[in-house]
């Protein structure tokens, strides 16, 4: 139960810290929150216009600015707008960028009622909005096609590739020359590669091989897999490197070797035990690099992910940023219950020849 209300807790204040700092920017404000400049037509009045938008008052007739509720020029401006003889509503500038808390305040208070009702945000795109709620479940289904099989595969190949490298120098040399070079690699560049390798693919055989980015209901999977399964691969097989080659200077190690037990058999008997420990200790930095490596290879490929929604320069994020960041948060909070469960069923209490 304490373990349970732990979890809990912990996860709360994570998606909690996670909504607060994906509204940041809501502090700095470029626009008068409360003010609103209107074009007059002369089949109409200020004075009529007023009486039509609730809560207003003019404030410079000659410049035809008026006080709108607080927080409100969006709205406004949509109300005005559709209004007969008014047209080119606008917000008013200011000389330069403030800090307001109290803006901040008002726009997590109006989101929260936004979510309390079932709103979720828009996204912007050319001329239309789109409603987060339409599209929040195809993006997660879609993100999690590759970011979990990806996880999952570079898991499985850094373990493999780690025990492989530590039965055979010659090949663990080999092993440790490639991590070393991608170690090196920033994410992006490695990225760009796999595009560039898929270009010259398709050049080369006159088909379109691998998808280097998104068009209709095509979407790419081979290089937002890869780079999802490698880029975390190389942490991963680097901590593994590092356990084995501590627990073979163990005096248990010796023992067994003096014994007559073959190495292969120390090494998946004796060895892999006690670095599960390691590997569960490094899963959850993994996959909070599989999931901004998720979050660039959707950017780079132009893919409508979760982390393509936020980062795409095709989609303007009205007030969609935070939802989706609370969702990549619920899944990585997922996956660190996971590991705690993992921890706690395979792990050995007491380390072997401790």
């Amino acid at each position: 139960m304490k373990i349970i209300l732990k979890w809990g807790l912990l996860s709360l204040f994570t998606i909690a810290a996670v909504f607060l700092m994906s509204n940041s920017s809501k502090v700095f404000i470029h626009e008068e929150p409360d003010r609103l400049q209107l074009g007059i037509g002369s089949e109409t009045t200020l004075e009529h216009v007023i009486s039509q938008l609730p809560e207003s008052k003019i404030v410079d007739a000659n410049k035809r600015i008026i006080a709108i509720p607080y927080g409100k020029v969006d709205a406004y401006r949509k109300l005005a707008a559709a209004l007969t003889g008014v047209y080119q509503p606008k917000a008013i500038p200011l000389e330069k960028t403030e800090i307001s808390f109290r803006y901040y305040l008002f726009s997590l208070k109006e989101l929260l009622q936004d979510y309390s009702h079932g709103d979720l945000g828009l996204i912007r795109t050319g001329d239309y909005e789109i409603s987060v709620k339409s599209i929040i479940k195809d993006s997660i289904v879609r993100t999690c096609t590759y970011l979990i099989p990806g996880l999952i595969a570079g898991v499985l190949l850094s373990v493999w590739l780690s025990l492989l490298a530590s039965m055979w120098r010659t090949i663990g040399r080999f092993i440790d020359s490639i991590h070393a070079l991608l170690s090196g690699l920033p994410d992006f560049l490695f990225i760009v590669l796999l595009q560039l390798i898929s270009i010259y693919l398709t050049r080369m055989t006159g088909r379109n091989v691998i998808l280097v980015a998104q068009y209709g209901n095509h979407i790419p999977l081979l290089i937002p897999f890869l780079a999802i399964a490698l880029i975390p691969g190389v942490l991963i097989y680097g901590t593994l490197r590092l356990a084995i080659e501590r627990e073979m200077t163990q005096e248990y190690i010796r023992t067994a070797l003096a014994k007559g037990l073959a190495w292969r058999e120390v090494l998946l008997q004796h060895i892999w035990r006690n670095i599960m420990v390691d590997l569960l200790t490094v899963l959850p930095k993994a996959t909070t690099l599989a999931l901004a490596s998720m979050a660039v290879a959707e950017a780079m490929c132009d893919i409508l992910g979760l982390g393509g929604y936020i980062v795409s320069p095709r989609m303007q994020n009205i007030s969609a940023t935070p939802i989706f960041c609370i969702v990549l948060t619920i899944l990585a909070i997922l996956f660190h219950i996971l590991y705690a469960m993992l921890g706690k069923f395979f792990v050995l209490q007491s380390r072997e020849g401790a």
